[in-house]
């Protein structure tokens, strides 16, 4: 049972489980606003499930694995995760707050979150192809923010203004809302694409992408462009970009230094974003070295008998580990003085 002490046992917010992930949610001012979001997301789906007034404190381990079992018919298995996980962090909130004494999601395993079926790396033939079927210069920067500078789009994208954009230095400057700010450096594709926009940017422009800001549907024009260039989309499209653009500068600096560029660290690259490439196989192919027998034919004959033949003692040895002297010796300072 629940500790009888708590304060807010007799609340709403102590026993309904609607108000239980509201409150628990108005409190989490420490995280950034997608997470809010995303806490909401999963307090949507248990209120579906449960109801908005099931008592928390009738919720079983048994409940909670059949919640589990019912979003599997729902949506990806790592989307899965994502909300067990959230359930997981409100309930251990629930049993500190000594609303319950053990959390009914506590054993419930909530798997990966990482699909490898959803991952792609986009090569530069591939993004050639999406550039060269971009309709205008906010375009053209959109995509090579993502795929060549390995931005958050929309976040990052949207967000960068032409005074973090420093020409001299060949730096950007991204004040990102999920990390914080960070410096990348203005790659060669990118100078190319920020350049063309910067000549056909208003006066007065702040971001470098205005047209396109607050646009909600910038997944729905990015698969129109996709399918104009002829190739297939992929999953996760934005997500993807970033994660080739990480595999490819993997194979060229230090993980801290790329970790800085991009605002994530080497675990997250190689649960997330690195990817295993055609190039990869390729030049593994191609480094194999030639597959035959190692062993070449002896010069000599085998004598009959060579390797079970006995082999002899071993000459100045008593094979007790003594050494063999061939006479006797007088010992040290006894030795006759001989007439001169």
């Amino acid at each position: 049972m629940a500790d009888p002490e708590s304060p807010k046992l007799p609340t709403d917010a102590g026993r309904l489980l609607g108000a239980f992930c509201d409150a628990y949610i108005l409190g989490r001012s420490d995280v950034k606003d997608s997470t809010v979001t995303n806490y909401k997301q999963s307090r949507r789906l248990l209120v579906e499930y449960f109801g908005e007034a099931k008592l928390i404190l009738e919720i079983t381990a048994a409940d909670a694995e059949r919640w589990r079992l019912w979003l599997l018919k729902r949506m990806a298995r790592a989307t899965v995760c994502k909300h067990i996980k959230r359930a997981k962090t409100m309930f251990a909130h629930a049993v500190d707050d000594r609303l319950l004494s053990l959390s009914p999601f506590a054993k419930v395993k909530a798997g990966d979150d990482v699909n490898p079926d959803r991952q792609r790396f986009i090569d530069r033939a591939l993004s050639d192809r999406i550039l060269e079927a971009c309709p205008d210069a906010d375009w053209r920067v959109i995509f090579s923010l993502a795929r060549f500078g390995g931005l958050r789009c929309p976040s990052e994208v949207l967000g960068l203004r032409w005074s973090d954009v420093d020409w001299d230095a060949g730096r950007l400057r991204i004040d990102s809302p999920k990390t914080g700010l960070r410096f990348c450096p203005m790659f060669a594709e990118l100078r190319v694409a920020l350049s063309e926009a910067w000549e056909v940017a208003p006066d007065g422009a702040v971001y470098v992408i205005e047209r396109y800001r607050g646009a909600e549907n910038l997944r729905t024009q990015f698969a129109r462009i996709v399918e104009r260039a002829g190739v297939p989309m992929w999953p996760k499209p934005f997500n993807n970009l970033r994660a080739s653009r990480r595999t490819e500068l993997q194979e060229q600096f230090p993980s801290h230094v790329i970790d800085a560029w991009m605002g994530h660290s080497t675990r997250v690259a190689e649960r997330h974003y690195l990817q295993v490439t055609d190039d990869h196989w390729a030049a593994a192919v191609e480094s194999c070295p030639h597959i035959g027998p190692h062993i070449n034919s002896p010069t000599e004959p085998i004598r009959k008998n060579q390797d079970t033949k006995k082999p002899r003692k071993k000459q100045g040895f008593d094979g007790l580990g003594g050494v063999l002297i061939p006479g006797p010796m007088t010992p040290t300072g006894l030795e006759p003085v001989l007439p001169p």
